[in-house]
């Protein structure tokens, strides 16, 4: 069951997550971006984008979505589609880009943060224009038509539960994940 929240709440470590594919054709997935962020009592979903673009189009997107919520890490994984977005974005831009390498299945990597989920540490908004298909879409995972947002959804999940227990590095100093929310 999913948690929810009526009022956005002031997360740190925002992050976006990007599923991408350059195709428009109607037999083509979609590229998929999830916006979502870390308080000390879970992770929000603040915003979901679907479309299907060519290259340039989605490097536009990427761009004009990353300058409105200013995420910490923009996740693009590291497959056919992503990789010239990722060359693109780290030879041309400052955004904060970074390659995620797949190491598992797909069923895999959702089973694998399905826990957060079923704990009641995962939030989607009360009401967004997007919400029932997303719900849908991961609803009906692994035996539905997308699974382009349980891709973004996954990973950025991941993303987040793998470095909630690392020490995080910065310049001149090391500080946990715990002491950085006491920073924030």
């Amino acid at each position: 069951m999913w948690s929810s929240y009526s009022k956005r709440p002031q997360c740190f470590q925002a992050k976006q997550s990007w599923d991408t594919e350059f195709k428009k054709g109607a037999e083509a997935s979609c590229s998929v971006w999830t916006t979502g962020g870390r308080t000390a009592n879970g992770y929000y979903l603040l915003s979901v984008w679907r479309g299907k673009v060519e290259f340039p189009e989605l490097r536009r997107t990427l761009v004009s979505q990353a300058a409105e919520w200013k995420p910490s890490a923009i996740l693009v994984e590291d497959r056919a589609s992503g990789q010239s977005l990722l060359q693109e974005l780290k030879s041309a831009t400052s955004l904060p880009v970074l390659a995620v390498k797949v190491d598992s299945d797909k069923l895999s990597r959702a089973q694998a943060v399905t826990p957060l989920v079923e704990a009641g540490k995962v939030f989607l908004p009360e009401s967004a224009h997007w919400l029932k298909d997303y719900v849908d879409e991961l609803a009906e995972f692994p035996t539905g038509h997308y699974d382009d947002a349980v891709d973004s959804t996954s990973q950025a999940l991941n993303y987040f539960r793998e470095r909630h227990v690392e020490t995080m590095l910065f310049p001149g100093s090391i500080i946990s994940a715990d002491e950085e929310k006491e920073e924030l």
